[in-house]
């Protein structure tokens, strides 16, 4: 090993070829408005609807929503009435912030117990 300090190096100069693909969905806690709340079960079910089942093998197995899938998932408020949309928009977003959330609370908690 070197002997490099790590809390000198600067990170942010630091090119990375790691990429975003995407999160397996999971049970998890979204916490939104009563209005936009009624509109999680569609999402919920979009979502599934656009995942992929096993999409890296059996092995690691869950549904998996990937980069274009969010996208897609992210234009439906599209296909409500505009009186509609921004509700939809509020509980797509919270899908997925609660989605990502379990994700990184996952990466702290196994960060924390390898250290």
């Amino acid at each position: 090993m070197s002997d490099i300090d790590p809390k000198a190096l600067d990170l942010t100069r630091i090119e990375s070829d790691v990429v975003f693909l995407g999160f397996a969905l999971s049970d998890c806690t979204v916490e939104l408005d009563p209005q936009s709340a009624k509109y999680l079960r569609p999402v919920n079910r979009t979502a599934m609807e656009l995942a992929t089942h096993n999409r890296f093998g059996s092995e690691i197995g869950g549904f998996w929503l990937m980069h274009d899938q969010i996208a897609k998932l992210r234009n439906l408020p599209g296909y409500y009435p505009s009186n509609e949309a921004s509700f939809v928009a509020r509980a797509v977003e919270a899908y997925l912030r609660a989605q990502l959330h379990e994700f990184y609370s996952l990466v702290r908690q196994e960060t924390i117990e390898t250290c």
